[in-house]
């Protein structure tokens, strides 16, 4: 018999919430870090976004610096050709406004400085146009007078000083825009590293519960494991006891029935002889007075006669002589042949030498399991053929007994008294033998093996 711990089926309250906690602390971390990836993609965006505005300012600067440029050259050498970058500048400009608008969407401060800008370059525009147009009808000299008085240089002043404004703003807003990444990463970063530690200490207490945990159990599987070689040690010495005192029943038993046997065989057999022939000595002298009475006589006899038949089989079945006269192998096949007549059996038998050598112990177990094996043959298996072999081997002797019925059924088999079989079994595990049961000839019916092992 062993013991078991039966261990709680619930997880331990410390462990959910240690991972609850690490969940969180890893759902945390995992969100806080999403965002700053966020933060970082969103700087990045307004970096490029400034950098565009930057372009693009410059851009138009580069523009309207071409359109005047332009415009000069015609000043000077009165080609047409040299107006085309101011003619160009007027779709390109358009784009660049377009583009600015769409980086500047949600700033209304640079949306305002983007109006007055476009407005200030549609006043140049319109300015270079304006001398382009004083230039073909005054000629030269009214191109002279317009590079001398510098018309329209207070404009690109203001456009100078506006743009360095919306750089300047730009900047700013990028600026600030880092300063609150760095700013939420530091904060992030600080937390993280809190996390992480907390995270840590955590483990930590897990690590020691757990190890306490598995030191108790350990202690306990010490107790239970002491406790369960007690209990072995004491089913051991019981056990040993109890087959002491079994093998001893059935020695008293079978020396008991041995006595039995004898006083019947010896007191009651003598008895039974003596009323026989008294009987007989009647009957002879009454056949000439009272024949009537000399015939009941005569049935009393044949009572009496089988009165002593069955005092001859009770003294077989309580010991059977044949084995004390005959011997072993003698006593299995004188029994088989007498057994197996009346059902119809067709009995065949393996046994090549007398076995007078060994123990009384073993020649009587080992008849009685023939003896019990034949019956249940006869009462339960259906069968039409058994065969019966004992040898000698190397470690012990073999018996094994065969027939070709129905069977015995597994539910049948754990049944204690089944068929006799745990008599069976008893006698042979007393004699440190094996006893096994299973299937028989032809793929059906039953085979018992016995088998005793020579003592070292």
């Amino acid at each position: 018999m062993r013991m078991k711990m039966h261990e709680n089926a619930s997880m331990p309250f410390y462990v959910t919430l240690l991972f609850s906690l690490c969940l969180a602390i890893l759902g945390t971390t995992a969100i806080s870090s999403y965002r700053n990836l966020e933060r970082l993609k969103q700087n990045n965006s307004d970096m490029e976004r400034s950098w565009l505005i930057e372009d693009h300012l410059k851009n138009i600067n580069l523009l309207i610096t071409d359109a005047e440029d332009g415009v000069l050259g015609y000043y000077i050498s009165g080609d047409q050709a040299a107006l085309n970058p101011l003619r160009n500048a007027q779709d390109d400009l358009s784009s660049e406004f377009a583009s600015l608008e769409r980086l500047l969407a949600g700033n209304s401060i640079q949306q305002a400085h983007l109006a007055q800008l476009h407005d200030l370059f549609n006043r140049r525009m319109e300015k270079l146009e304006e001398h382009t147009t004083r230039l073909r009808r005054g000629g030269l000299r009214d191109a002279v007078d317009i590079v001398k008085r510098r018309e329209g240089a207070e404009i690109m002043d203001e456009v100078r000083l506006l743009e360095v404004t919306m750089e300047k703003d730009e900047l700013e807003s990028l600026a600030a825009s880092r300063n609150r990444f760095y700013a939420e990463f530091d904060r992030s970063l600080l937390a993280g590293y809190l996390a992480s530690g907390f995270a840590i200490l955590i483990l930590v207490t897990y690590y020691r519960l757990i190890r306490q945990h598995l030191e108790k159990r350990r202690v306990a599987e010490e107790v239970l494991k002491r406790t369960n070689e007690n209990l072995e040690t004491a089913v051991s010495l019981r056990t040993a006891k109890l087959s002491i005192l079994t093998r001893h029943l059935l020695s008293l038993s079978e020396i008991e029935k041995a006595k039995l046997a004898r006083e019947l065989h010896d007191e009651m057999g003598a008895n039974l002889t003596a009323i026989c022939m008294d009987v007989s000595i009647v009957t002879e002298k009454l056949k000439k007075i009272d024949p009537l009475l000399a015939g009941q006589l005569g049935k009393t006899k044949q009572t009496l006669q089988e009165t002593v038949d069955l005092k001859r089989r009770i003294i077989e079945d309580l010991r059977p002589s044949m084995l004390d006269t005959l011997g072993l192998a003698a006593s299995i096949r004188t029994h088989c042949e007498k057994v197996v007549r009346v059902p119809g059996l067709e009995y065949e038998e393996d046994i090549e030498e007398a076995f007078d050598d060994i123990q009384p112990e073993w020649s009587i177990a080992l008849f009685r399991i023939v003896q019990e094996s034949l019956s249940n043959v006869i009462k339960y298996a259906k069968a039409t053929r058994v065969r019966i072999a004992l040898k000698r081997e190397a470690k012990g002797l073999k018996l094994r007994i065969l027939d070709n019925g129905v069977g015995i059924r597994p539910e049948d088999m754990e049944k204690a008294k089944s068929h006799g079989l745990l008599g069976m079994r008893e006698r042979i595990l007393l004699l440190g033998g094996k006893f096994s049961v299973g299937q028989g000839m032809e793929k059906r019916g039953t085979s018992i093996d016995v088998f005793l092992p020579y003592s070292v």
